[in-house]
């Protein structure tokens, strides 16, 4: 199989740098610009929510772009029905009443978004992009835990 493309490389890490941001700010006791340190951590939560929906949404684009090789239609059920998941488990997270505990819910629920994609994912794509998913659930999972260890 290819190797994935380095601009996916690129974007990946790239799109870690917001949590990497965000939490330096949170455990330095900053704001956002024209903000406050609770903005700050809305940011961040609101932001580890919009990525966990779109790791739900690698599988939907799996299940259609690989629909008429799948063995059975219930795999690509099963993709579908998984890939709102992640967005549905955020969403609720960010409703959670402590800032730590939805902080630390993210970062499980990057971490069960990981093994999930381990499971349903990874032997369906690149094994570049099983590498480099692992790569970012450490460092993301990691970044949300000390965000909410920092609160």
């Amino acid at each position: 199989m290819n190797t994935l493309p380095r601009t996916a490389w690129l974007l990946g890490y790239g799109g870690v740098l917001p949590f990497l941001i965000l939490t330096l700010m949170v455990w330095l006791d900053k704001s956002l610009p024209l903000g406050t340190l609770v903005n700050t951590i809305g940011w961040l939560l609101s932001y580890a929510a919009i990525i966990l929906s779109f790791m739900g949404a690698v599988s939907w684009g799996v299940a259609l772009g690989m629909d008429t090789r799948l063995r059975q239609r219930e795999e690509a059920n099963e993709l579908l029905i998984y890939s709102v998941l992640p967005a549905l488990l955020a969403w609720a997270t960010l409703l959670l009443p402590s800032a730590s505990w939805a902080l630390w819910s993210m970062s499980l629920l990057v971490v069960l978004a990981y093994f999930a994609d381990q499971r349903l994912i990874f032997p369906r794509v690149n094994a570049d992009y099983a590498r480099l998913r692992l790569q970012l659930t450490a460092a993301v999972a990691l970044l949300l835990l000390l965000a909410g260890f920092g609160v």
